[in-house]
């Protein structure tokens, strides 16, 4: 073995992987990420960046960048259904017609906007953040073939083109997606719904502009005999087709560049299209969830620990914030100043979101078969150029009425930011987690005004701890001067530290406090001053940190 040890060992260079090294690198920690291919694949796959991953990308310092990279936001409101993209138009969804109230929830709920940026993409600048962090090396044509928990830290042997090497590592996480052999190889098995479907996703170029242009939709759904599917809009001339398979029947290997551009033609209704295809993709539709998220010092994040249908966009998302749940708790033990026993809140807090996502997306897919999307489309599409006009007009009709109901599909707010840890789904909790600080929830946005300067609520955080008080709460700041701890933690008053408007700040009483930790979620709050301020702070950060479960 390699007299190096490394803090952490990370399998897998996609977002997931990458994010987890960022985040451990903000506390200070080094790690290797390694990955089997040559480069970032460029085939876009995934692309719905929500808003609790534009906020970490914020965080993180990419989220101008992203946005760089990003649809158009005018194209990534607007959902439409057709018979081609050149054809007829059955229906659509715009999500800028919302109720005005819904409207203004999202708006005043995050600094930041949801998000259509291609994975490749995503996956790009988080590289770029990566090396400029300077934490971290990221080795590609690098094979992770084996790693062996030793009980005080994990024999890793990695496969280059230059032969074998051997590590030790403290940690690893394993991020290498849904096809990885780690989790098998730990034991660790899955519970859902395996494999319920096949897909083929074909990335290419072609201007659609003459068509694209006067609909700036993000999605069209084209629903025909020949071609259904749907398009998908990556920036530019940049797209990709998607559109079920039976491998029982053919594979993928049947797809060639040139069939898949005559599909493509067929399902644009434009049969001299000028079509570049880039390359071909296959995935499952699944939604399934590690049993376990971790076995020794072995952990499961992104697509290696749970897998959902694309219905909702949450597989990336969810990834995302693993990644920043794990990393700050490893670094947490690793920098000494959390209990190993942190660790496994981990699994306790990623796990039921996980499990919650895989059944929303499930939900998603079973309502979409409703709109045409799903194991009977060619039946609804058959309906829609039957020669009989009273069951092709009976079948636009109950088309046209299903399509609004497909907005939670897309417009899930809740989900993205709303879940409370130790609580289950935003209902179960006692105050809405979107605007009130609730132990468990994640810290809500406000715009307050430091130092001349309009910020949110969230930029007041720092990779440790902070306290955020009331009004009235300079006791409380006061008190954690008098902590002796090693915790990274800091204090913000407001009228000290910050101004606020009106009359209160996420729901914090003027004599009360809030205790947020490094991922933003709140770790404990006091409704007043308490005659021991100083113990119950002591107390607040030992249980944050040396929990053995989730402290909520």
């Amino acid at each position: 073995m390699s007299d190096e040890r490394i803090p952490v060992l990370i399998v897998g260079a996609g977002p997931v992987g990458l994010a987890t090294a960022y985040v451990l690198g903000r506390h200070g920690v080094r790690s290797i990420v390694c990955d089997q291919f040559d480069d970032i694949n460029p085939h876009p796959r995934a692309h719905v960046v929500n808003t609790r991953s534009m906020e970490l990308l914020r965080l993180w310092g990419i989220h101008d960048e992203i946005i760089e990279d990003a649809v158009d936001l005018n194209c990534g409101l607007s959902f439409v259904w057709k018979h081609t993209v050149a054809g007829e138009e059955f229906g659509r969804l715009e999500l800028a017609e919302a109720p005005a109230e819904q409207l203004a929830r999202r708006l005043g709920s995050s600094p930041v906007a949801v998000g259509s940026c291609a994975q490749d993409r995503v996956q790009r600048r988080l590289l770029e953040a990566v090396r400029r962090q300077g934490m971290a090396e990221v080795r590609y044509g690098a094979r992770v073939a084996a790693v062996h928990d030793l009980g005080d830290s994990v024999d890793v042997r990695i496969e280059t083109r230059e032969g074998k090497e051997r590590f030790g590592a403290d940690y690893v996480v394993a991020a290498e997606g849904a096809s990885g052999k780690i989790r098998h190889g730990l034991g660790i098995e899955i519970e859902g719904i395996p494999e319920f479907g096949h897909q083929i996703n074909v990335y290419f170029h072609a201007d659609l502009s003459r068509w694209t242009d006067k609909d700036p939709a993000l999605l069209f759904w084209v629903l025909n005999t020949a071609c259904p599917g749907v398009f998908i809009r990556m920036g530019g001339d940049r797209w990709t087709f998607n559109f079920g398979f039976d491998p029982a029947r053919e594979s993928v290997a049947d797809y060639t560049p040139e069939r898949c551009a005559d599909l493509i033609r067929d399902g644009m209704g434009a049969p001299d299209l000028d079509v570049e295809v880039r390359s071909v993709g296959t995935w499952m539709l699944a939604a399934s969830t590690a049993r376990q998220y971790r076995k020794g010092r072995v952990f499961l994040a992104g697509d290696a620990a749970h897998r959902f249908p694309p219905t909702g966009g949450l597989g990336m998302n969810t990834g995302l914030v693993d990644a920043d749940n794990l990393g700050w708790k490893l670094a947490a033990v690793l920098n000494g100043w959390a209990s190993e026993t942190l660790l496994d809140t981990y699994e306790s807090e990623r796990r039921p979101i996980a499990v919650a996502n895989a059944e929303n997306s499930v939900t998603n897919a079973v309502k979409m078969a409703d709109a045409g999307i799903g194991p009977n489309t060619l039946e609804v599409a058959a309906r829609l150029e039957s020669s009989d006009p009273a069951v092709a007009a009976a079948e636009r009709k109950r088309l046209a009425e299903s399509i609004p109901a497909q907005r939670p599909h897309f417009d899930y707010l809740e989900l993205e930011i709303g879940y409370v840890y130790g609580v289950g789904c935003p209902s179960e909790a006692q105050a809405d987690p979107l605007t009130v600080a609730v132990p468990g929830g994640r810290l809500p946005h406000a715009w307050i005004n430091k130092d001349g300067v309009t910020i949110s609520t969230h930029d007041l955080l720092i990779p440790g701890f902070t306290l955020i008080t009331g009004r009235d709460g300079a006791a409380w700041g006061g008190a954690l001067r008098e902590v002796d701890t090693n915790v990274p933690v800091q204090a913000c008053v407001p009228r000290r530290d910050f101004e606020i408007a009106g009359p209160g700040l996420c729901g914090i009483p003027d004599d009360g406090a809030i205790l947020v930790r490094p991922d933003g979620h709140i770790a404990w709050r006091a409704d007043r001053l308490s005659a021991t301020p100083v113990r119950d702070l002591v107390v607040a950060l030992d249980a944050a940190c040396a929990a053995t479960h989730s402290v909520f």
